[in-house]
């Protein structure tokens, strides 16, 4: 059977009249006494107990009847879903992102769901190398990473969602240069470094080893590790100095200093970047919902 054969059904059950159903149904009268012929022989049920003067239902009738209302229900709604999901209206988006850096996110996903309430959101939590690989492999809708980078990445659109961030030495307290506001690169030769794992962020890795490259030295990298609070924490510790953007502040750990660098004008956002094959309709809306908010 088929939902058109289920609806002509349940139009004879609710009228008990043929006549009046296949008005109702805008067919003739004949078709759809054949459209009911042919659904009893294909279940083996008699629906209906007719006569010249009434038509009743039969106990099978009934019961096909009770359950025939919630299929062609069921049916009608997943129709209308699908077609909200083809407008974009409905569905979900996978979102990446870095940690507490990602301050702003919570109003651009206030303000999307604010228009599209239906749309179910889930989110993943990455560094940075693993976000923009989730990124490329498409286990991600939109993934908020830095700009740095994503160039070199094939198929990946983005935009800008934050002003630019500039690059600072990241000093404990108790350092020396923690009672200067700024410092030149090269001054900085002689320091232990620590930095990202080369493993798990290679942009962050290679970035900071080519500032340095780009000074005159190369950076004694005394410790890794594999995420930003974990590197901050080794900071803090007196274990090293590091580079890195002033996004970094955002994370709120204490007994560190920032420098901002005298010879270093580098400096970089935070994008949304997005698969320019992937054909969520939900990535367009998104992304006009950040364009409308930080207009």
């Amino acid at each position: 059977m088929d939902i058109r054969q289920l609806i002509n059904f349940i139009s004879v059950a609710e009228h008990l009249n043929f006549s009046a159903a296949a008005k109702d149904l805008h067919i003739s009268q004949p078709a759809l006494s054949k459209q009911i012929t042919d659904l009893e022989a294909q279940t083996g049920l008699h629906l209906f107990i007719r006569n010249t003067r009434s038509v009743e239902l039969t106990a099978a009738g009934a019961a096909l009847f009770e359950k025939a209302l919630s299929i062609v229900a069921r049916s009608e709604t997943a129709i209308k879903k699908a077609r909200l999901a083809a407008q974009g209206s409905v569905g979900r988006l996978h979102i990446g992102y870095l940690g507490s850096i990602d301050t702003y996110l919570p109003n651009f996903i206030r303000k999307f769901r604010a228009s599209f309430p239906n749309c179910e959101i889930s989110f993943s939590q990455f560094n940075w190398g693993a976000l923009n690989q989730a990124l490329e492999d498409g286990v991600l809708d939109i993934a908020f990473t830095p700009s740095y980078g994503l160039d070199f990445l094939s198929g990946i659109s983005w935009k800008s969602v934050c002003q630019p961030y500039s690059i600072c030495a990241v000093v404990p307290q108790e350092h020396p240069l923690a009672q200067k506001p700024s410092v030149a690169l090269a001054a900085l030769k002689q320091h232990p470094f620590l930095t990202l794992s080369r493993q798990e962020s290679p942009l962050s890795y290679n970035h900071m080893r080519q500032l340095c490259l780009s000074s005159g030295f190369t950076p004694n990298i005394v410790g890794t590790a594999p995420i930003i609070e974990s590197l901050l924490l080794m900071v803090a510790a007196g274990m090293g100095i590091t580079l890195h953007s002033r996004l970094v502040q955002c994370y709120g750990v204490g007994n560190l200093h920032y420098l901002d660098l005298e010879d270093c004008s580098f400096s970089f956002t935070i994008a949304a970047a997005w698969k320019a094959a992937n054909s969520n309709p939900l990535i367009s809306s998104f992304i006009k919902t950040i364009s409308d908010e930080i207009q």
